[in-house]
């Protein structure tokens, strides 16, 4: 059950557009973001939040993602995260790296 959890825990973190890797150099960074995003941002993106906006910490976190490199991993989302919301975080917060076409669906 533990390597179910850990495997879940970070197929979501990815979905999320971030993935940590515990490893003795540290967290690793995936597509510009790490695993801190993903507890300021999870307000927002999940299934039935009603928040109009994601948080400062939330888009400060995700300033520089790489929509692009993460739009590949959207379809990995668990069902409590809306891939939609997630996907709108590139248009709701200044962001270096704006995805050139990935749609939220």
């Amino acid at each position: 059950m533990a390597g179910r959890r850990k495997a879940s825990n970070a197929a979501a973190l990815v979905a999320l557009l971030i993935v940590a890797v515990a490893a003795a150099a540290g967290a690793i960074k995936l597509c510009g973001v790490d695993s801190s995003a993903v507890d300021a941002c999870k307000p927002y993106c999940k299934v039935g939040s009603n928040l109009a906006s994601p948080g400062d910490l939330c888009c400060g976190k995700v300033k520089s993602a790489k929509w692009d490199c993460l739009c590949k991993y959207k379809g990995s989302l668990p069902d409590d995260v809306d891939p939609a919301r997630v996907m709108a975080l590139a248009s709701k917060c200044p962001c270096d790296y704006p995805p050139a076409s990935c749609s939220a669906n």
